[in-house]
This record gives structure tokens, C-alpha cells and sequence, in this order.
């Protein structure tokens, strides 16, 4: 089973540093990556439009309307990390013009739909639940990042920093094509061709 230890290891290899018992276990290496791991892992989720952390919710409107530009103000769910798409439909279909803010200090979603449906990218912590491409990419990202740790040479490192863009960049090639196009609502010419009745030409 995939770990943040095991992450963690993997961009130690990549490092060519020693490996860790546990982002917790105390040691130089082990402080290290623990202190940029979450940050790493939650810039790498708002990079894309992760299919295997997106969810679908009905938000709660909150009782303070925005002061201007937009009708009502929503929630944004305690595990939020990137806004995908706001619909005013169960369907999904269409999509709404919308704004993020603070309202009565929470973060919130503007728009003008009586009600509102997102889809969104949650803060992702179980590394069970991402792709594997992804851990890679996370793997990658993670060495980069971790100052004071490097035992390779100026242009290992430069290649290292290459590979990171392309394995991201990978992943999420790979991650999109999980994702269909949005869909749209029918419009009035288009339902009102449903309507028609079928017309038989003569042979």
C-alpha cells in the first residue's frame, strides 16, 4: 500500500539521501520533508483538475447576501482546494458565472442561482486514493523542494527539476482523459426538434 513515508522515500532515492522510518521519526531527513510535505501535496492538487479527488455537492447559502455583483454567497465545503465548476442543476449540466471570497469570514462561493451545485477538488491526504502517476509526480515535486537535502550535483539537480515538469505534466495527460466534456443544457431549437414528429419521404 502507498504511504507518505513511501513518497517521501522515493524523492529521498531521488536525492540520493537516507531513507526515513516515518515523516515523524525525528531525524534531519525526516524534518525535512515533513516541513514542506503537506504544502507540496496541496500546491500539486490545485495544479489540475484531479479526477480521482473531485466531489459533488449541494452547498448551504449563507444568511449574508454579497454587498454587490451577485445575489447570494454559498459555503465553500471545510475541505475545499480548488473550484472545478458550480451548476444550477442536479444534472451538472451548463455551468454558472461565480466568484470566490470571504463572506462572515468563511471562504465562500458568489453567483446568482438559487441553488448550487460544485464540483470541486478536496484536500487529498490518503495517498491510497491518488493515481499512481500522480505519487510519482508528487515524488518528484517533494525533492525539489527540500532544501538542505540534495547530495547531488548541480546538473543532476537541473535534471531533476526537468523530470519533476514532465512527470506532472504526464500525470495529468493521463488524468485527463478520464474527463469527458462538460455537458450542456439542450437548447430551445434543439428540444423543440424532439417535438417534431418523424416524416417519411417517399421512395
Amino acid at each position: 500500500m502507498a504511504s507518505d513515508t513511501n513518497i517521501a522515500n522515493r524523492a529521498m532515492r531521488l536525492l540520493k539521501a537516507g531513507r526515513i522510518a516515518s515523516l515523524d521519526d525525528g531525524s534531519k531527513n525526516a524534518n525535512v520533508a515533513i516541513d514542506v510535505y503537506d504544502e507540496v501535496r496541496d500546491d500539486l492538487l490545485r495544479a489540475h483538475k484531479w479526477n480521482f479527488n473531485k466531489r459533488l455537492v449541494l452547498l448551504a447559502r449563507l444568511s449574508t447576501a454579497p454587498a454587490f455583483g451577485f445575489d447570494y454567497a454559498y459555503a465553500l465545503p471545510s475541505d475545499w482546494i480548488r473550484t472545478y465548476s458550480l451548476h444550477d442543476n442536479d444534472a451538472g449540466t451548463g455551468s454558472v458565472p461565480f466568484e470566490e471570497a470571504e463572506v462572515d469570514g468563511v471562504g465562500a462561493l458568489l453567483c446568482s442561482v438559487e441553488t448550487a451545485y460544485l464540483k470541486y477538488g478536496y484536500a487529498l491526504t490518503d495517498p491510497n486514493r491518488m493515481t499512481p502517476d500522480f505519487r510519482t509526480a508528487f515524488a518528484h515535486s517533494l525533492a525539489v523542494n527540500m532544501p538542505g537535502i540534495p547530495n547531488i550535483s548541480a546538473a543532476a539537480w537541473e535534471r531533476l527539476e526537468d523530470q519533476s515538469t514532465k512527470k506532472l505534466n504526464r500525470a495529468k495527460s493521463t488524468d485527463a482523459l478520464g474527463q469527458p466534456p462538460e455537458r450542456r443544457p439542450a437548447g430551445s431549437w434543439a428540444t423543440s426538434r424532439q417535438s417534431w414528429p418523424s416524416i417519411r419521404w417517399p421512395r
